[in-house]
């Protein structure tokens, strides 16, 4: 048995320093990024060329139809995960630039609080798009503040009870069918947070708000992604990492701890960190996500510092993508890119609020209360 996700808690405890934390810097430089725009020069090629490469989770494959940037964004993120023990998963969808990247497309995840734009889709196709006022006033805080509560509420409204008192999400189910989101699987036990995803099936939702497939009215897509964009300042963190400036970044993270009580003793104390986006505006349109699990603390170390490491290994990956897509849109003439920080910083940036080296401590309350 392991606990359902609890709401990130609100206060800021005195001693949540990251004294002794080490965090992985930036690995992609300035240098690199010209490196990108120099080849992004280039006209695109009359076909499609991949480059493949492996990492501790097994082999990257990226497809691109510009010249040499499928091999860049294959070491690249190969690089990037170089000595990271997380094991991760990665799903890139560039349709501007016809790039794709993949690594353990298949693999599941336990979705955290990356369900809640699922139950989002779900709840809007379920109604045709129109919400009630309460229902956009639940979905407001189920997106923008990771509410658990408000997502219950939710859960149970696309679910049905059976005959022996069990609950099934059957509108969930149905919706998943209508998006191919084939691979996603919800907790048979009914706790939302322990779904288990796979990176493309949540591109495939990306994709759906976009209006692709249909499924969506483009109304209720652009509802959708708009609450991604307003999501709360301290959780845009992981895939945001370098984003381009002035691109709308629509972001949903989860984040939870399994317990002591795991079924799996592999699974025991572990932290699942994951981080999905859509990149929008400026001549972008893309998305990215990363799914991450083995992001245990150290024995006799704070719990948080598991939770940070996964943060740290989804943001050196997306650096690695969105620094070299930004480094294409900018030789197309998209907007400029910024200069390379913590992503936290940049992400926020886009909200109207930069954060200081604070940045960081304000993740800390998120992992103290263990999941989202």
């Amino acid at each position: 048995m392991i606990s359902k996700p609890m709401k990130p808690m609100k206060s800021l405890a005195a001693s949540a320093g990251l004294v002794g934390v080490t965090c992985l810097l930036a690995f992609v430089t300035p240098v690199h990024e010209a490196a990108a725009a120099a080849g992004a020069q280039s006209a695109r090629t009359a076909a499609s060329s991949t480059a493949k490469a492996w990492t501790a989770s097994g082999e990257v494959s990226c497809t691109s139809t510009y010249a040499g940037q499928a091999k860049r964004l294959a070491a690249g993120i190969a690089g990037a995960l170089g000595d990271r023990r997380s094991t991760v998963s990665l799903t890139l969808d560039d349709r501007d630039t016809g790039t794709t990247c993949l690594l353990g497309p298949h693999r599941r995840f336990d979705a955290a609080s990356v369900v809640k734009p699922v139950i989002l889709g779900a709840l809007l196709w379920a109604r045709h798009g129109e919400l009630s006022p309460q229902e956009k006033a639940l979905a407001r805080k189920m997106i923008v503040e990771s509410d658990n509560d408000a997502t219950e509420v939710l859960w149970k409204e696309l679910s049905t009870a059976g005959t022996d008192g069990s609950s099934r999400p059957v509108k969930l189910e149905q919706f998943l069918r209508a998006v191919h989101m084939d691979e996603t699987v919800p907790d048979p036990d009914g706790s939302f947070g322990l779904t288990r995803v796979t990176a493309p099936d949540l591109v495939k939702l990306l994709r759906a708000f976009r209006g692709e497939g249909g499924v969506l009215t483009p109304a209720a897509g652009s509802y959708a992604l708009g609450l991604m964009r307003d999501v709360e300042a301290d959780q845009r963190w992981g895939t945001p990492a370098s984003a381009p400036v002035g691109a709308e970044v629509h972001v949903k993270n989860g984040w939870l701890q399994r317990t002591g009580k795991a079924h799996r003793p592999a699974d025991r104390g572990d932290w699942r960190i994951n981080s999905m986006a859509a990149f929008t505006g400026r001549g972008y349109d893309y998305d990215l996500v990363v799914l991450t699990e083995n992001n245990r603390a150290p024995a006799g170390h704070p719990a948080r510092e598991g939770y940070l490491y996964g943060i740290d290994t989804i943001e050196a990956a997306a650096k690695a993508v969105n620094m070299d897509l930004r480094a294409v849109g900018k030789a197309a003439g998209a907007s400029p890119p910024m200069t390379p920080d913590r992503t936290v910083e940049a992400a926020l940036a886009l909200g109207g609020t930069v954060v200081g080296p604070a940045g960081h401590r304000m993740l800390v309350r998120n992992a103290a209360k263990g999941a989202a």
